[in-house]
């Protein structure tokens, strides 16, 4: 079993829109698109295509690891 997904980098169905929770908020007021694309049975997002407009916020990730590539 192989841990690897494959993404759509252009996914062509809506994303989910979200803004910053006030707590974590920092500077600015940041926008967030998420397209979903491969979820864990507890609803989190393992894998998919993430999108957001400056600002800064507190990042909550705890035993999550992260990978980004910036476009």
């Amino acid at each position: 079993m192989s841990l690897l997904k494959t993404i759509d980098p252009n996914p062509s169905f809506e994303p989910k829109h979200r803004t910053a929770e006030p707590d974590r908020l920092i500077a600015g007021s940041p926008a967030f698109k998420t397209w979903l694309q491969d979820t864990a049975k507890e609803g989190r997002v393992n894998t998919g295509v993430f999108e957001a407009t400056p600002g800064e916020t507190h990042s909550i990730k705890g035993e999550t690891f992260e990978f980004t590539s910036m476009v």
